[in-house]
Protein backbone atom coordinates (compact mmCIF):
# COMPACT_ATOMS: atom_id res chain seq x y z
CA UNK A 1 0.00 0.00 0.00
CA UNK A 2 1.38 3.28 -1.28
CA UNK A 3 0.72 6.69 0.16
CA UNK A 4 0.22 8.56 3.22
CA UNK A 5 0.58 6.98 6.81
CA UNK A 6 -0.48 9.38 9.63
CA UNK A 7 1.79 9.55 12.95
CA UNK A 8 0.45 9.12 16.25
CA UNK A 9 -0.50 12.23 18.10
CA UNK A 10 -1.77 13.34 21.77
CA UNK A 11 -4.26 15.89 20.61
CA UNK A 12 -7.94 15.28 21.66
CA UNK A 13 -9.85 14.10 18.89
CA UNK A 14 -6.75 12.69 16.86
CA UNK A 15 -8.34 9.26 16.24
CA UNK A 16 -10.97 10.40 15.24
CA UNK A 17 -9.59 12.66 12.70
CA UNK A 18 -7.50 9.79 11.35
CA UNK A 19 -10.09 7.55 10.65
CA UNK A 20 -11.78 10.35 8.86
CA UNK A 21 -8.76 11.10 6.40
CA UNK A 22 -8.61 7.24 5.66
CA UNK A 23 -12.41 7.27 5.15
CA UNK A 24 -12.36 10.08 2.79
CA UNK A 25 -9.20 8.54 1.30
CA UNK A 26 -6.75 11.36 1.54
CA UNK A 27 -4.69 8.75 4.18
CA UNK A 28 -3.63 5.10 3.93
CA UNK A 29 -3.10 4.15 7.67
CA UNK A 30 -1.30 4.89 10.90
CA UNK A 31 1.69 4.22 12.65
CA UNK A 32 0.82 4.29 16.78
CA UNK A 33 3.38 4.75 18.98
CA UNK A 34 3.35 3.60 22.79
CA UNK A 35 4.14 7.31 23.43
CA UNK A 36 0.64 8.60 22.29
CA UNK A 37 -1.61 5.58 22.98
CA UNK A 38 -1.95 3.83 25.77
CA UNK A 39 -2.11 0.03 25.58
CA UNK A 40 -5.20 0.29 28.17
CA UNK A 41 -7.85 2.54 27.63
CA UNK A 42 -7.96 6.04 29.71
CA UNK A 43 -10.17 9.14 29.75
CA UNK A 44 -9.74 10.94 26.19
CA UNK A 45 -7.14 8.00 25.25
CA UNK A 46 -8.56 4.91 23.62
CA UNK A 47 -6.55 2.00 23.80
CA UNK A 48 -4.73 0.74 20.90
CA UNK A 49 -6.21 -2.49 20.39
CA UNK A 50 -9.34 0.44 20.32
CA UNK A 51 -7.33 2.15 17.38
CA UNK A 52 -6.10 -0.21 15.64
CA UNK A 53 -9.63 -2.09 15.21
CA UNK A 54 -11.41 1.40 13.98
CA UNK A 55 -8.16 1.94 11.54
CA UNK A 56 -8.54 -1.28 10.28
CA UNK A 57 -12.33 -1.00 10.05
CA UNK A 58 -11.90 2.48 7.68
CA UNK A 59 -9.88 0.23 5.41
CA UNK A 60 -6.14 1.53 6.83
CA UNK A 61 -3.07 0.08 7.58
CA UNK A 62 -1.77 -0.18 11.26
CA UNK A 63 2.05 -0.24 12.28
CA UNK A 64 2.97 -0.47 15.68
CA UNK A 65 6.09 1.19 16.50
CA UNK A 66 7.51 0.44 19.29
CA UNK A 67 9.75 3.83 18.65
CA UNK A 68 12.67 2.54 20.69
CA UNK A 69 14.44 5.01 19.07
CA UNK A 70 12.64 8.03 20.44
CA UNK A 71 12.95 5.83 23.95
CA UNK A 72 16.65 5.88 24.08
CA UNK A 73 17.68 9.51 23.44
CA UNK A 74 18.84 11.29 26.61
CA UNK A 75 16.01 13.85 27.27
CA UNK A 76 13.10 11.28 26.76
CA UNK A 77 10.71 11.69 29.90
CA UNK A 78 7.31 11.89 28.62
CA UNK A 79 6.25 7.76 29.22
CA UNK A 80 3.08 8.13 30.99
CA UNK A 81 1.39 5.93 28.22
CA UNK A 82 4.77 4.09 27.10
CA UNK A 83 5.31 2.78 30.23
CA UNK A 84 1.49 0.64 29.82
CA UNK A 85 3.39 -1.21 27.37
CA UNK A 86 5.93 -3.01 29.43
CA UNK A 87 8.34 -3.05 26.45
CA UNK A 88 11.00 -3.89 28.61
CA UNK A 89 12.22 -7.00 30.12
CA UNK A 90 14.59 -7.61 33.11
CA UNK A 91 17.85 -7.17 31.60
CA UNK A 92 16.75 -3.21 31.25
CA UNK A 93 17.19 -0.27 29.03
CA UNK A 94 18.73 -0.26 26.25
CA UNK A 95 20.35 -2.51 23.51
CA UNK A 96 23.48 -3.40 24.06
CA UNK A 97 23.48 -6.82 24.84
CA UNK A 98 22.23 -10.04 23.28
CA UNK A 99 19.74 -10.27 25.95
CA UNK A 100 18.43 -6.47 26.40
CA UNK A 101 17.29 -6.78 22.63
CA UNK A 102 15.57 -10.34 22.50
CA UNK A 103 13.63 -9.65 26.05
CA UNK A 104 12.68 -6.03 24.17
CA UNK A 105 12.17 -7.35 21.10
CA UNK A 106 9.85 -10.43 22.08
CA UNK A 107 7.45 -7.74 23.88
CA UNK A 108 7.00 -5.16 20.84
CA UNK A 109 6.41 -8.75 18.84
CA UNK A 110 3.69 -9.96 21.22
CA UNK A 111 2.37 -6.23 20.55
CA UNK A 112 2.20 -6.11 17.33
CA UNK A 113 0.82 -9.28 17.11
CA UNK A 114 -2.41 -8.83 19.38
CA UNK A 115 -3.04 -5.37 16.99
CA UNK A 116 -2.97 -7.22 13.76
CA UNK A 117 0.30 -4.93 12.96
CA UNK A 118 3.06 -6.18 10.90
CA UNK A 119 6.08 -7.41 12.67
CA UNK A 120 8.52 -4.33 13.20
CA UNK A 121 11.84 -4.44 14.93
CA UNK A 122 13.07 -1.96 17.05
CA UNK A 123 16.39 0.42 16.21
CA UNK A 124 18.60 3.20 17.99
CA UNK A 125 19.44 6.72 16.98
CA UNK A 126 22.26 6.33 14.70
CA UNK A 127 25.45 8.64 14.45
CA UNK A 128 28.46 6.94 12.72
CA UNK A 129 27.29 3.82 10.22
CA UNK A 130 30.81 1.97 11.93
CA UNK A 131 30.26 2.33 16.14
CA UNK A 132 29.40 0.02 18.49
CA UNK A 133 25.79 1.54 18.55
CA UNK A 134 25.53 0.62 14.78
CA UNK A 135 27.11 -2.95 15.30
CA UNK A 136 24.62 -3.18 17.95
CA UNK A 137 21.81 -2.27 15.93
CA UNK A 138 22.86 -5.08 13.57
CA UNK A 139 22.63 -7.34 16.09
CA UNK A 140 19.43 -6.59 17.61
CA UNK A 141 17.83 -6.53 13.77
CA UNK A 142 19.42 -10.30 13.37
CA UNK A 143 17.31 -11.38 16.45
CA UNK A 144 14.54 -10.25 15.49
CA UNK A 145 14.32 -11.66 12.08
CA UNK A 146 15.58 -14.79 14.00
CA UNK A 147 12.40 -14.42 16.18
CA UNK A 148 10.40 -13.78 12.76
CA UNK A 149 11.63 -14.75 9.61
CA UNK A 150 9.44 -12.00 7.76
CA UNK A 151 9.67 -9.02 9.92
CA UNK A 152 10.32 -5.32 8.88
CA UNK A 153 13.33 -3.69 9.97
CA UNK A 154 13.93 -0.28 11.17
CA UNK A 155 17.21 2.59 10.16
CA UNK A 156 16.81 5.86 12.17
CA UNK A 157 19.83 8.20 11.69
CA UNK A 158 21.32 11.81 12.48
CA UNK A 159 22.30 14.14 9.67
CA UNK A 160 26.01 12.64 10.80
CA UNK A 161 25.09 9.21 10.06
CA UNK A 162 23.35 10.26 6.06
CA UNK A 163 26.70 12.48 5.53
CA UNK A 164 29.26 9.48 5.80
CA UNK A 165 29.43 9.19 1.94
CA UNK A 166 31.18 5.65 1.50
CA UNK A 167 31.00 4.38 4.59
CA UNK A 168 26.83 4.94 5.00
CA UNK A 169 26.99 3.01 1.73
CA UNK A 170 28.68 0.13 3.24
CA UNK A 171 26.80 -0.09 6.42
CA UNK A 172 23.22 -0.31 4.08
CA UNK A 173 24.86 -2.95 2.13
CA UNK A 174 24.87 -4.78 5.39
CA UNK A 175 21.61 -3.99 6.32
CA UNK A 176 20.17 -4.76 2.76
CA UNK A 177 21.34 -7.87 3.56
CA UNK A 178 18.69 -9.26 6.30
CA UNK A 179 16.71 -9.25 3.27
CA UNK A 180 13.22 -7.50 5.21
CA UNK A 181 10.30 -7.65 3.40
CA UNK A 182 10.10 -3.37 3.77
CA UNK A 183 12.20 -1.02 6.07
CA UNK A 184 11.07 2.07 7.95
CA UNK A 185 13.52 5.31 7.89
CA UNK A 186 13.32 7.72 9.94
CA UNK A 187 15.92 11.19 9.81
CA UNK A 188 16.71 12.02 13.68
CA UNK A 189 16.49 15.64 14.30
CA UNK A 190 18.48 17.25 17.20
CA UNK A 191 16.32 20.04 17.67
CA UNK A 192 13.27 21.21 15.53
CA UNK A 193 12.64 25.10 15.63
CA UNK A 194 9.74 25.21 13.76
CA UNK A 195 7.32 23.69 11.09
CA UNK A 196 9.84 24.35 8.34
CA UNK A 197 12.02 21.57 6.99
CA UNK A 198 15.47 21.97 7.54
CA UNK A 199 17.10 19.74 4.43
CA UNK A 200 20.26 22.71 4.04
CA UNK A 201 22.84 19.37 4.32
CA UNK A 202 22.62 18.70 0.55
CA UNK A 203 24.79 15.65 1.15
CA UNK A 204 23.04 14.10 4.15
CA UNK A 205 20.18 14.29 2.10
CA UNK A 206 21.59 12.60 -0.95
CA UNK A 207 22.71 9.93 0.79
CA UNK A 208 19.50 9.18 3.00
CA UNK A 209 18.12 9.03 -0.75
CA UNK A 210 21.23 6.79 -1.61
CA UNK A 211 20.04 4.68 1.53
CA UNK A 212 16.23 4.73 0.28
CA UNK A 213 17.04 3.35 -3.31
CA UNK A 214 19.62 0.85 -2.25
CA UNK A 215 17.01 -0.63 0.22
CA UNK A 216 13.69 -0.13 -2.15
CA UNK A 217 15.93 -2.50 -4.46
CA UNK A 218 14.64 -5.53 -2.44
CA UNK A 219 12.14 -4.35 -0.06
CA UNK A 220 9.08 -1.93 0.53
CA UNK A 221 10.48 1.64 1.96
CA UNK A 222 8.93 3.93 4.60
CA UNK A 223 10.18 7.07 5.16
CA UNK A 224 8.85 8.02 8.53
CA UNK A 225 8.06 11.95 9.82
CA UNK A 226 8.60 13.26 6.27
CA UNK A 227 5.72 14.63 5.15
CA UNK A 228 7.02 17.40 1.82
CA UNK A 229 10.26 16.83 3.09
CA UNK A 230 10.09 12.90 2.20
CA UNK A 231 9.12 13.40 -1.87
CA UNK A 232 13.16 13.07 -2.60
CA UNK A 233 12.88 9.70 -1.06
CA UNK A 234 9.81 8.48 -3.46
CA UNK A 235 11.86 9.67 -5.99
CA UNK A 236 14.90 7.75 -4.85
CA UNK A 237 12.30 4.44 -4.34
CA UNK A 238 9.78 4.66 -0.78
CA UNK A 239 6.42 3.84 -1.85
CA UNK A 240 5.01 5.55 1.76
CA UNK A 241 5.56 8.62 3.70
CA UNK A 242 4.67 9.59 7.61
CA UNK A 243 2.88 12.85 8.09
CA UNK A 244 0.20 14.87 10.07
CA UNK A 245 -1.21 17.89 11.41
CA UNK A 246 0.95 18.38 14.39
CA UNK A 247 5.01 19.50 14.34
CA UNK A 248 5.63 16.16 15.80
CA UNK A 249 4.05 14.24 12.94
CA UNK A 250 5.89 15.98 10.38
CA UNK A 251 8.74 15.93 11.51
CA UNK A 252 10.91 13.54 14.10
CA UNK A 253 11.30 16.18 16.85
CA UNK A 254 12.89 14.86 20.66
CA UNK A 255 11.27 17.77 22.20
CA UNK A 256 8.03 15.62 21.24
CA UNK A 257 9.15 12.89 23.78
CA UNK A 258 10.14 15.31 26.76
CA UNK A 259 7.89 17.05 29.46
CA UNK A 260 9.09 20.29 29.50
CA UNK A 261 8.78 22.93 32.65
CA UNK A 262 6.03 24.68 30.78
CA UNK A 263 3.81 21.85 29.06
CA UNK A 264 0.65 23.71 28.97
CA UNK A 265 -1.54 23.10 25.91
CA UNK A 266 -1.46 25.66 22.93
CA UNK A 267 -3.11 26.66 20.09
CA UNK A 268 -1.28 25.76 17.51
CA UNK A 269 -0.83 28.51 14.20
CA UNK A 270 -3.18 28.19 11.46
CA UNK A 271 -1.25 27.27 8.16
CA UNK A 272 -2.59 26.54 4.18
CA UNK A 273 -0.63 24.46 2.41
CA UNK A 274 0.43 25.31 -1.73
CA UNK A 275 0.47 22.34 -4.06
CA UNK A 276 1.82 24.09 -6.48
CA UNK A 277 4.62 25.40 -4.20
CA UNK A 278 5.19 21.80 -2.20
CA UNK A 279 4.96 24.17 0.83
CA UNK A 280 2.92 25.22 4.09
CA UNK A 281 2.98 28.64 4.39
CA UNK A 282 0.78 30.52 7.17
CA UNK A 283 -2.78 31.84 6.94
CA UNK A 284 -1.88 35.23 6.86
CA UNK A 285 0.65 34.38 3.62
CA UNK A 286 -2.42 32.21 2.02
CA UNK A 287 -4.69 35.15 2.54
CA UNK A 288 -2.27 37.65 0.73
CA UNK A 289 -1.87 35.80 -2.11
CA UNK A 290 -5.38 35.41 -2.73
CA UNK A 291 -6.05 38.81 -2.22
CA UNK A 292 -3.48 39.63 -4.91
CA UNK A 293 -4.31 37.32 -7.28
CA UNK A 294 -7.49 34.74 -6.97
CA UNK A 295 -7.72 32.77 -9.89
CA UNK A 296 -3.46 31.77 -9.12
CA UNK A 297 -3.55 31.21 -5.92
CA UNK A 298 -6.36 28.90 -6.55
CA UNK A 299 -3.77 27.15 -9.29
CA UNK A 300 -1.12 27.58 -6.62
CA UNK A 301 -2.98 26.06 -3.97
CA UNK A 302 -4.13 23.33 -5.55
CA UNK A 303 -7.81 23.77 -4.27
CA UNK A 304 -10.19 26.01 -2.70
CA UNK A 305 -9.24 28.34 0.85
CA UNK A 306 -9.67 25.54 3.39
CA UNK A 307 -12.40 27.29 5.96
CA UNK A 308 -10.95 25.72 8.92
CA UNK A 309 -8.05 24.30 10.28
CA UNK A 310 -9.55 20.61 10.13
CA UNK A 311 -10.71 21.56 6.43
CA UNK A 312 -6.65 22.65 5.96
CA UNK A 313 -5.51 18.99 7.07
CA UNK A 314 -7.72 17.48 4.45
CA UNK A 315 -6.36 19.74 1.84
CA UNK A 316 -3.05 19.18 2.84
CA UNK A 317 -3.30 15.17 3.22
CA UNK A 318 -4.77 14.96 -0.28
CA UNK A 319 -2.55 17.33 -1.91
CA UNK A 320 0.61 15.41 -0.06
CA UNK A 321 -0.37 12.09 -1.17
CA UNK A 322 -1.35 13.08 -4.88
CA UNK A 323 2.03 13.99 -5.42
CA UNK A 324 3.20 11.28 -3.69
CA UNK A 325 1.41 8.86 -5.63
CA UNK A 326 2.45 10.73 -9.03
CA UNK A 327 5.80 10.48 -8.31
CA UNK A 328 5.36 6.74 -7.44
CA UNK A 329 3.51 5.58 -10.80
CA UNK A 330 6.21 6.53 -12.61
CA UNK A 331 8.02 3.18 -14.48
CA UNK A 332 11.60 3.56 -13.39
CA UNK A 333 13.60 5.59 -11.36
CA UNK A 334 15.05 7.92 -13.83
CA UNK A 335 11.27 8.87 -14.19
CA UNK A 336 10.27 9.18 -10.79
CA UNK A 337 13.46 11.70 -10.34
CA UNK A 338 12.31 13.85 -13.49
CA UNK A 339 8.56 13.65 -12.29
CA UNK A 340 9.76 15.62 -9.43
CA UNK A 341 12.18 17.49 -10.64
CA UNK A 342 9.48 18.70 -12.96
CA UNK A 343 7.49 20.02 -9.80
CA UNK A 344 10.48 21.65 -8.35
CA UNK A 345 11.07 23.34 -11.42
CA UNK A 346 7.15 24.49 -11.26
CA UNK A 347 7.30 25.26 -7.74
CA UNK A 348 10.14 27.75 -8.29
CA UNK A 349 8.35 29.13 -11.28
CA UNK A 350 5.76 29.95 -8.83
CA UNK A 351 7.74 31.37 -5.59
CA UNK A 352 9.61 33.70 -8.22
CA UNK A 353 6.02 35.10 -9.15
CA UNK A 354 5.25 35.53 -5.75
CA UNK A 355 8.30 37.15 -4.54
CA UNK A 356 8.53 39.63 -7.62
CA UNK A 357 5.11 40.81 -6.53
CA UNK A 358 4.42 40.58 -2.70
CA UNK A 359 7.95 41.07 -1.64
CA UNK A 360 6.93 41.52 1.91
CA UNK A 361 5.05 38.55 2.18
CA UNK A 362 6.41 35.46 0.25
CA UNK A 363 10.39 35.61 1.00
CA UNK A 364 13.42 33.75 -0.71
CA UNK A 365 14.21 32.40 2.76
CA UNK A 366 10.50 30.16 2.08
CA UNK A 367 11.56 29.03 -1.43
CA UNK A 368 14.99 28.27 0.21
CA UNK A 369 13.43 26.20 2.80
CA UNK A 370 10.46 24.64 0.67
CA UNK A 371 11.59 23.89 -2.76
CA UNK A 372 15.89 24.84 -3.22
CA UNK A 373 17.13 22.57 -0.56
CA UNK A 374 14.63 19.85 -1.72
CA UNK A 375 15.71 20.80 -5.22
CA UNK A 376 19.65 20.23 -4.22
CA UNK A 377 19.58 17.89 -2.49
CA UNK A 378 17.51 15.58 -5.57
CA UNK A 379 19.91 16.86 -7.76
CA UNK A 380 22.94 15.41 -5.87
CA UNK A 381 21.77 12.33 -5.23
CA UNK A 382 20.99 12.13 -9.39
CA UNK A 383 24.33 12.99 -10.02
CA UNK A 384 25.55 10.52 -7.72
CA UNK A 385 23.55 7.94 -9.88
CA UNK A 386 24.07 9.40 -12.89
CA UNK A 387 20.05 9.77 -13.66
Amino acid sequence: MSGVLLHDGRRSGHHGWCTSAIAEGVADGVFLSPFSTPRISVPRSPSGEEVARSVRAAGGEVIFDAMTHARLLPNTNRVDHYDTWELWGPAGLGLETPNQSLQHIERIFAHQHALGAPYLAPTMALEMPQSPTSDNMIAAAEIARGLQGGCWQSLAGTRAFWRAGQRLDAYVGRLAALRAPAWVVTVINEFVADHIPALDDTVAFAGLCRTVHSLSERSRVIVAHADFAGLICVASGADTIGSGWDRGMRVFDPSTFHVSSDDSIRIPASYVTQGGLLAVLRRDTADAIERWNPGLALAIRGGPMPPSDHAERTHHLRVLREVVQAVNVQGDRRMRVHELRTRYADAGQFFDTLIASLPRVVLPSDKKAWRNNQAEALQAYAADEQL
